[in-house]
Parts: structure tokens; sequence; C-alpha cells
């Protein structure tokens, strides 16, 4: 059995900068794009060799699919093309896969070369994941980026989508034959769409005969600047017919609930929510902690961990409390973990250092939950009422879904949290986390939160205990004994699995289970909405094929 594999970032690209106009691939000895005018040469073989922009015209979603991100400068080109011609209405899918990513400074310096493209580069930059392995969903209002960090292989068995045009960008087929492999161009005829398009700048014979045996018609076609041909080719098979979905119905008014309606009206989809105004959710606390969970090993849920984690960081950023969180090693074992974890390096230092043996978590963040939830919500419909029993109906009701389904209908488990109020300490000037919390806020300290399996008596009911014992959490991490604070406190159930995996599972006539986030559902939710809204709206999905699978309930 191999031993497991260290999860880390990807490795760098050596660059040669000797050509200010075109960076050098060092390991490739290839440029990134052309000196004769890469923009130039963009548009005239990826662009308009895939027929855009009428090939978008008559399409509500259309997607591209890339080999080979580089530079992003092809990205940024058919975004400029997009917002110039867009159809009413529109989304663009853009999905491109890269196994050695730039860092952001990298990006930035190599886009500079084109200022038109400026307003778009800065945005990109602005949101880029650094080298973090696996899958990345970036937004840019009516377009979206899915970046996949990854070996090319390993990248499209991973994908899940239904591509109209395909960009073949890696670097030449006799200075990187594993991309352009028959192996490749079958994984990408298994994801074209009917009538799909695709284009290059090679005319190699290989290339053209792996496309041909793939079922692409292809044809050379007047090259670019010094070069006398590219190719084109088109997928023979006939376009899938569009998607109706119908009304979504959501049941739970939550953080699944907040981040499927968010997922929804960014596609210009109004859901019908139903929810119990009464009901005492765990996403109603106070406050959340954003932070990511880390994991030594290089496994799909190790990387969705880090991925959720910065896209629900992009989600949050107009309500936050804190940003920076330290979490303090309770024990030798913890020290030692976490040295191992700023030396692995899975996400770059801004995320994650070691300071005096504790992690410092730069940019996680303390955010107001009902403020985050509230501002979600707003513009879809919300009744109280009992919800449809037919339809599609997405089942987010956290512990009220065991009075939907039934107990024995999905393999949930409960757990009580308890929050307590103490009063702000000079020692504590920004949040802790410790196995529990201190997050200084609203002229206190929010400590919490109990973890306790339901006793049979009333869930919801405080209990002094439970008070008692995350001030004693809190002296046992710091040595500090803080002083109570005369707020109430507060009680709700977390809803989590065996394996501590949320669940997101179809179960049966359209209907839909999202739950299972457990202690970190402000972290999942935003990017597993966005995954169950993609499924179910044609898109190719924000996640790895395989965590998908691992969402699932087997029978």
């Amino acid at each position: 059995m191999a031993a497991p594999r260290p999860l880390t970032q990807c490795e760098p690209p050596k660059l040669d900068w000797s050509r200010p106009e075109a960076p050098c691939a060092q390991d490739f000895g290839d440029i990134y794009f052309s000196v004769d005018g890469g923009l130039e040469e963009t548009r005239a073989v990826f662009l308009h060799g895939c027929g855009l922009p009428e090939g978008w015209q008559s399409k509500s979603v259309f997607s591209i699919g890339e080999l080979g991100f580089g530079s992003g400068l092809n990205f940024l080109a058919a975004w400029q093309m997009w917002e110039q011609t867009k159809p009413k209405g529109g989304r663009l899918h853009f999905v491109s896969i890269e196994k050695y990513p730039f860092d952001a400074v990298q990006l930035a310096r190599a886009l500079s070369a084109w200022p038109e493209l400026a307003p778009y580069a800065a945005k990109l930059t602005a949101q880029w994941p650094g080298r973090v392995k696996g899958f990345h969903r970036l937004h840019f209002n009516d377009v979206t980026l899915t970046l996949i960090h990854d070996d090319i292989a390993a990248g499209l068995e991973q994908l899940d989508a239904k591509i109209d045009a395909w960009f073949l960008d890696g670097f030449s087929p006799a200075k990187n034959p594993d991309m352009w492999s028959p192996s490749v161009m079958k994984q990408l005829a298994a994801l074209s769409a009917g009538g799909a398009r695709l284009a290059t700048f090679t005319v190699a014979g290989a290339v053209r005969s792996a496309l041909t045996e793939a079922g692409f018609e292809v044809e050379k076609k007047e090259g670019f600047g010094r070069k006398r041909h590219r190719l084109e080719a088109r997928f023979k098979s006939a376009p899938p017919s569009p998607i109706s979905l119908p009304t979504p119905i959501i049941i739970g008014a939550g953080i699944g609930g907040a981040s499927l309606a968010r997922a929804f009206l960014a596609r210009g989809v109004t859901p019908d929510i139903y929810h119990k105004p009464d009901h005492l959710a765990a996403s109603h606390n106070h406050a959340a902690c954003v932070k990511p969970r880390l994991d030594l090993q290089d496994r799909p849920e190790s990387r969705f961990f880090l991925a959720s984690y910065l896209y629900a960081r992009a989600a949050y950023q107009d309500n936050i409390l804190h940003v920076g969180i330290t979490h303090l090693a309770q024990n030798e074992t913890e020290q030692k973990r976490f040295a191992k974890l700023a030396a692995q390096a899975p996400i770059d230092s801004s995320h994650l250092s070691l300071e005096n043996n504790d992690l410092r978590l730069g940019k996680s963040l303390v955010i107001p939950m009902q403020d985050t939830l509230s501002a979600w919500l707003e513009g879809a419909p919300l009744s109280a009422a009992p919800p449809p029993q037919a339809g599609l109906r997405i089942i987010a009701a956290g512990y009220g879904t065991q009075d939907i389904l039934g107990q024995d209908a999905l393999p949930l488990r409960y757990a009580r949290g308890q929050q307590s109020w103490a009063a702000p300490h000079k020692d504590i000037t920004g949040p802790l986390t410790y196995g529990g919390y201190a997050l200084p806020m609203y002229d206190g300290l929010l400590l919490g939160a109990s973890f306790d399996r339901p006793d049979g008596g009333d869930i919801f009911a405080l209990k002094p205990q439970d008070d008692a014992s995350n001030f004693a959490k809190l002296e046992a991490a710091t040595r500090i004994k803080a002083q109570s604070l005369d707020k109430p406190s507060r009680a709700s159930v977390r809803v989590t699995t065996a394996d501590t995996f949320p669940i997101v599972t179809e179960l049966s006539n359209g209907q839909w289970a999202f739950t299972g986030l457990g202690s970190r559902g402000f972290v999942f939710a935003p990017l597993l909405a966005e995954a169950l809204v993609s499924k179910l709206c044609g898109e190719p999905l924000p996640i790895s094929k395989s965590v998908w699978a691992r969402l699932g309930v087997s029978s």
C-alpha cells in the first residue's frame, strides 16, 4: 500500500523574464504567448477559431474549456469579448487546467503587457487562489472561472462539465507530449457538448490524428504571425436539449438555505423559501469562524476543505467582524502537527503560518451570522406556511431535517452547542480558537461552544454547567479567568455525520437533502450550494467528481 502523499501547493513555474514581453517556461523551453502579439494571437487562434462571439449568441449558458491557463491571457480576452457581445441574460463559464499556476505577483506582471485588459486583470488577481491544489471557482458577475490546479489528465478525469468550445494552449507537443496524447483527446470528447468547437495553434500530425480518432472533424487554417497553420475542429454529436428548471423550493433559511438562494439568484432564478421563524437554528448564532479545515494528507476531501474556505472567504467580504484568527496549540502533539502543516504549506503563508507554536490563520474571518443570512436571502420570498410536497425540493433545514424526512432517513448525528458571554479582557484583542473559541465582539467576549449529545430533555434548554465549561476551556487554553457578562447564552444543535463530511444527495422525485454541515456550515455551505445549483442548471461543477460522489449517501 502506497504511503499517504502530503498535501502541498502546486509546484511553481520556473519563469525566465529575460524577454519581458513574453515570459518563458524554463522546464519546457517555450513561451507563454506569442512575441508577435499575444492578445492578437488569442483572438485569432482561439476566439475566432472557435467561432466566437457568434457561437454564444444563441445560448443562455456557454462553457469554454482550456488546457493550460498560464498567464490567464485567453481568459481575459474571452471575458472582454463577452462583455462586448454577450447575449441578454447569458452566462459564461470558463474552465481551465494548469499544473504549474503562477502566483498573484507573477500573474500581474505577465498581464501588465496589455493595458486594455488592466481592469479585468485587477479583478482576477484580487480573487486569485494562489498555488493551492484542486478546484477553485471565481465569480465575476455573469462570468464564472473554474480553475483546476492539477495535472491535465487528472483534472479532466475529475471534471464534470459539457464544454462548448475548447482552447488547447499548452506548450508545444514536442516539449509537453502528455498534454496532447490520444487519451487526453478522448477525455475532451467525453466532456464536449454536441457540436463543440476546438482550436489550437499546433498542426502536429499526431494531434490531428488523436483528435480525429476521438470524434472531431479537423481542419487546417491559416496561422498567426510566424506560424503557417493552426487547427480548428468540431465535435460530431448533436447538441443537447436545453434544461428547464422548475421554481426551486428551499426548506430552511439557515446558512444552507441562504447559500442555495444566493446561488440561484445569481443565475436569475428566484427560489421559494420555507422556514419556521421561531426555530432555534445554529445558523442564527451571533458569529461564525470562517477558517480552513486542515489535513496533512493529499486527498480529494482535503483539497475540498481548502477550496471551500477560499470560496467562502470571497463570499463574505461584505460582512466581516475580524480578519485573522490565532489557533492555540493545546499540547505537544498539536504543536508538532501545527509545525508539519506550516512546513507542508498547503496554502500560502498569508493564510497559514506558525507563531510561537500556534497557528496563525492570517486571512480567516469572523462574520456576523444573521447579517450575512439577511443579505443572502434578500430577493427570495420567505414563507412560514408548510412547503409544497411536490416539485424541486431542497431540504436544508438543519435539525428540522428529521421532522421532514424521519429520524432514520439519513445517517445524521446531532450535537448540542451552547454559547456564553464573558466580559472583555485586555489580553484578548483578537479571535482565538482552541477546541473552543473566544471572539471579541459587541463589547464582550463570545465563548463557545459546548459539544454534547442530546440527553432526552429539551435540547435547546440553557445549562449553567455548559456556561461553566466554556469559561473553563478558555482558562485552560489561555490561563485567563474571564468574568461573566450579563447577556443571555444561546443553545442550538449541530447536524453532522459519522465521518463529519456533509451530505448533498438526491433522495427521490426531485427531492434533495443538503445537510450534515456540522460546525463548519459557514465554510462548507457556499461552495456546496454552488455545486448543487450548478448540477441542477447543467453547468460545470466547481468541485471534483470524487468529492461530488463523496457527498452522496451509500445505500
